[in-house]
């Protein structure tokens, strides 16, 4: 057991003293397998498998469940149950009949075309595999044809669609025309950092036709997956998330505002200091970074906050002897160090310094000659400061050249296979911790690489410096990435990759949607100026920005 200490919600007993159901229960519950196989041939001697594992096991489960949504169970300790689940019908599988099957239903899941992204779907497999259900795993860039004839061999009860960004939101709508003129009609669960209720309500479920459903995080997709596939329950909440959308639908949208995005025009930023000039103009290739020089830089609020669900501070919790950080600390640093040993996870990247000029909302980047070699547009801010990242640029009329940087870091390069190998194994916890390790693993590269960059262009850090401060971006200037609402063009990485012939130097490639293949990669755009900070473009500026590059506006 490895969660579930003295300082956990779920306090390890003396299993002797428990009835037998209770005691199997308990196994689920506390993710434990010592004395789990013994006590499942006890309980064989009276019982048929099947009625085990829909009986106590699933009893377990279920409480898995109950203390999750209390937040009282972290995500790592949902995996761990799920490990000590998989292990138990392994163990029983063998013992029953061959018309035997202790599914609820049948379930598809895909990540939509050009998407990449799948540490989430992989989550939601392996919650819904261990509570019943027999899950077909399409994985990542599906496409709705081949959704559609999955959807004609398996016949399942749902489908999943599963994408993280705002393009994936927008490719669901499509996938839910494409599947209902097919004649589709199964549930279908929705899930993806982009993605809410209200887009839900307004845009998919009316393009499908039938019941959509939104899941803002796995659990949440097992308590609908399990009324759904119920029939004493189905049409109840299929009329009470009808009922919900329906009132989203009627809401008013959240006020714009009548500015234009050129309501302001000029920028607050000077460009009266001296520019910084980089060591050189010429392309760089890290091959292969070690990996220990890596794992210093990666956040671990996004590490075992986000990924792992522990909550509050690791550093805190470590100094206050919180068993349960002290333990997930463990599990992580063994599969670092499996990693490490294997060398499974190449760390590699490429970058550029590019002499640029700002022309407007632009920032057009200069060949040897001076010739402009592309173009980057960005939205303004209609109130406020104003501010657009071209700002961050010496204007072109000044004559002046400025400096911008690109790279692109990666730590995902044979991930994805080894985390389906884990998964396949049982290594549920492994699995997905290798997932967020290689995700936050390639921002951490990123980070470490930005620090590089400072130092090249002639501004290091303060020594006194502490990672806390660079994860909070207390240095001088910013990175940037594409699809975010500074930089919301996601097309634009098309420009970035062929600067950098990012293929070729570091063999991550961009999918129909411009997303990064690799998941486990990061781009970015590297502003010098000492006043260059993040800031939020409002929705409204964004559409009329995108109206305007429409229209060449």
């Amino acid at each position: 057991m490895h969660f579930r200490g003295r300082s956990g919600v779920v306090k390890q007993s003396d299993r002797s003293a428990l009835p037998l159901n209770e005691r199997l229960a308990r196994y689920i519950v506390e993710g434990s397998k010592d004395g789990l196989v013994d006590d499942l041939d006890t309980k064989l001697r009276d019982t048929r498998p099947l009625d085990i594992i829909n009986g106590p096991l699933m009893v377990g489960m279920d409480e898995v469940g109950r203390l999750f949504n209390n937040n009282e169970l972290i995500v790592a300790e949902v995996l761990q149950s799920a490990e000590a689940m998989k292990a138990a019908v392994a163990h029983l599988e063998p013992f029953m009949e061959r018309t035997e099957s202790a599914t609820k239903g049948t379930v598809i899941l895909a990540t939509v075309k050009g998407d990449v992204h799948d540490i989430g779907k992989n989550l939601v497999e392996i919650i819904l595999s261990n509570n019943g259900f027999r899950v077909v795993n399409l994985g990542i860039k599906v496409p709705p044809e081949e959704l559609i004839a999955a959807y004609r061999e398996h016949r399942p009860d749902l489908i999943g669609l599963s994408g993280l960004l705002v393009k994936s939101a927008q490719q669901m709508v499509t996938t839910a025309e494409d599947l209902r003129t097919s004649g589709v009609r199964c549930p279908v669960l929705v899930g993806g950092a982009a993605l809410s209720a209200k887009f839900t309500a307004a845009k998919i479920a009316p393009a499908y036709g039938g019941l959509v459903c939104y899941a803002n995080d796995a659990m949440k997709g097992l308590d609908l997956a399990n009324k759904l596939a119920d029939e004493r329950t189905r049409e109840a909440m299929a009329a009470q998330v009808q009922a919900e959308q329906e009132r989203l639908r009627g809401a008013p949208a959240p006020g714009r505002g009548g500015a234009t995005a050129n309501a302001v025009a000029t920028s607050i930023i000077r460009h009266d200091r001296p520019i910084p000039t980089p060591p050189d103009l010429k392309r760089h290739v890290i091959e292969r970074l070690p990996l220990e020089d890596i794992f210093p830089y990666v956040n671990p609020a996004m590490l075992y906050g986000k990924h792992l669900g522990l909550r509050g501070n690791l550093e805190a919790l470590l100094e206050r002897g919180d068993e349960k950080a002290e333990r997930l600390r463990q599990r992580v640093t063994a599969v670092e160090n499996e990693v490490l040993a294997a060398g499974a996870v190449p760390a590699c990247a490429v970058y550029k310094f590019f002499p640029v000029q700002s022309e407007g909302d632009a920032i057009v980047f200069l060949g040897p000659d001076r010739r402009v070699i592309e173009t980057f547009t960005f939205p303004r801010q209609s109130s406020g400061e104003g501010l657009c990242l071209a700002d961050f640029v010496a204007p072109r009329s000044t004559g002046t050249t400025d400096y911008v940087a690109l790279f692109v870091t990666t730590c995902g390069a044979g991930v994805r296979e080894l985390a389906e190998r884990w998964k396949a194994e049982g290594r549920f916890l492994d699995s997905h911790i290798l997932q967020a390790l290689a995700i936050e693993g390639a921002e951490g590269l990123a980070e470490l690489l930005h620090r590089r960059l400072r130092e090249m262009w002639g501004f290091p850090d303060a020594p006194e410096m502490t990672m806390s401060e660079r994860f909070k971006a207390r240095y001088r200037g910013v990175r940037v990435s594409f699809g975010y609402p500074a930089c919301p063009r996601l097309e634009d990485q098309e420009k970035l990759f062929r600067l950098l012939d990012v293929e070729q130097a570091i063999g991550v490639t961009l999918t129909e949607g411009y997303m990064m293949d690799p998941e486990a990669s990061v781009s970015a755009l590297v502003f010098h100026h000492p006043e260059a900070r993040y800031f939020v473009i409002p929705p409204g500026d964004l559409e009329t920005f995108e109206r305007q590059l429409a229209t060449g506006g």
